[in-house]
């Protein structure tokens, strides 16, 4: 009986907690359950703000990728200052980006001291409009 009691008591548990994340908007839920349907525009911040941002948090940029620095290491910048972002090549998603295109990217602030990186663990090319 104490061992139908227990696993009861868990699966309970697992629904109540899986129903309460299903119903959630953060970031952190979305990334937690593998994107999905979001309403509305992220919250972009610029590489200013991010700067002051503190380790670890999650941060959307909108800006263009300058240079390769080396191996999955870019230069990116907005137009309010210019940060080191890390994307590995799973990210890109067969995507071909150039210094004259415009990306939304989203990640993890990862402070050392110093220097703000961004590891990057989405990125979309913002489509141009042609009329």
């Amino acid at each position: 009986m104490n061992k139908t009691m227990t696993a009861l008591a868990a699966a309970l548990i697992i629904g109540i907690s899986g129903a309460a994340m299903a119903k959630c908007d953060c970031s952190d839920c979305y990334k937690k359950r593998g994107g999905g349907f979001m309403e509305g525009e992220p919250q972009v911040s610029t590489v200013k703000e991010a700067m002051g941002m503190a380790d670890d948090s999650m941060v959307t940029l909108q800006g263009k990728i300058e240079k390769r620095i080396k191996k999955d290491k870019y230069t990116f910048q907005d137009g309010t200052g210019t940060m080191t972002v890390e994307i590995d090549k799973d990210i890109w998603n067969g995507q071909t980006v150039t210094p004259q295109d415009t990306v939304l990217i989203s990640g993890e602030l990862d402070k050392d001291g110093d220097r703000t990186k961004l590891d990057v663990e989405r990125l979309m090319k913002k489509q141009t409009v042609v009329k």
